[in-house]
């Protein structure tokens, strides 16, 4: 048995990887630890545990974590650089804020406006989206999980990133739980029910990590990217438009390009997020405007998921050898 611990249980990642743990055939919890609610059942915390998981929340102890095959890091930015920092080497990490995702560390000072708190560790990491860099995963000993947003418009762009031409347009619309679970002001029930926004429109911190990604199969890639705030508890839509000159067969190009990865599904219609709520899929469904010379292809995903602690449980599979759907064989959430 794997033995891992979570540190950070008080956000929805770590609510989400405690379930997703359970029900794993491989792994035993070792440790579930935080900065609050120490000393509480797990329960307590979260009562959909009662009856289920009777640990007591631990304080954050770098020696005792140094005993867990793997650490689960799901703190906020620039706090966990510093565990991160004290474990390397001692134990497997996978990161699920955005100390680890971008390489260069300027970049980060720019968009997160603080330096890195652990540069030296940037070239250890690997960037954890297990369907393009799945051999570089099962060698790493720290991963950086990452960001939902990203993950959604990334699997979208991939498979045809060398043949684009001009800025690619990605418009994408998260469930609150996007935003996590402490208080944030303009998040209350009046302001988020029966409407709809835009944010982040002068600037998204996970455009770095697109187009840092992207990179690699085509140098010149640009992302104009606009969130919004869609009423919903969970999932991500995204559609992105792309200037493709020649037509192709879209359709037979992404499912070649995803053939072999179980939890990206290339689809005959749009999909909605009904269509992966509550699980590690990723939906995508690509169209080609003859008009406009444009590809347009809609991605879905659960944020809470494969935009996070689902696809940190399937990074964690790949690294360990285990079978990727390991822990992941959820059914959606209907209705």
């Amino acid at each position: 048995m794997i033995k891992v611990s979570v540190v950070g249980i008080t956000g929805f990642t770590g609510l989400e990887l405690i379930k997703i743990l359970l029900n794993h055939k491989g792994v035993e919890i070792a440790h579930l630890c935080s900065r609050s609610r120490v000393g509480e059942p797990i329960f307590k915390v979260y009562p959909q545990f009662s009856g289920v998981i009777e640990r007591v929340v631990e304080p954050i102890d770098v020696e005792l974590l140094k005993e867990s095959d793997l650490v689960f890091l799901a703190l906020p930015h620039t706090v966990s650089s510093g565990i991160a920092k004290s474990l390397f080497g001692k134990t497997k990490i996978i990161d699920l804020s955005a100390d680890f995702r971008l390489k260069d560390p300027t970049v980060y000072s720019k968009w997160y406006g603080v330096e890195h708190p652990a540069f030296e560790l940037l070239g250890e990491a690997v960037y954890g989206l297990s369907e393009l860099n799945r051999e570089m995963i099962a060698q790493a000993q720290l991963v950086a999980n990452p960001g939902c947003y990203a993950t959604s418009v990334i699997l979208a762009v991939a498979p045809v990133a060398q043949f684009l031409e001009g800025a690619v347009i990605a418009d994408s619309k998260s469930g609150v739980s996007g935003a996590g679970r402490g208080f944030k002001e303009g998040l209350e029930f009046c302001e988020v029910n029966e409407n709809f926004r835009a944010y982040s429109v002068s600037g998204h911190r996970h455009i770095p990590e697109m187009e840092q990604e992207l990179k690699s199969f085509n140098e010149n890639i640009r992302i104009a990217f606009i969130p919004h705030l869609l009423p919903v508890q969970r999932g991500i839509l995204s559609t992105v438009y792309m200037q493709v000159e020649r037509e192709m067969d879209f359709f037979k190009l992404y499912s070649d390009f995803f053939n072999g990865d179980y939890f990206v599904r290339v689809v005959n219609s749009p999909p909605s997020l009904n269509s992966v709520k509550g699980t590690n899929f990723c939906d995508i469904y690509p169209y080609y405007d003859r008009r406009t010379k444009r590809l347009i292809v809609v991605s879905v995903i659960d944020n809470m998921i494969k935009g996070a602690s689902g696809q940190a449980v399937q990074n964690m599979n790949i690294m360990f050898g285990l079978d990727e759907k390991e822990g992941l064989g959820g059914f959606v959430f209907y209705p």
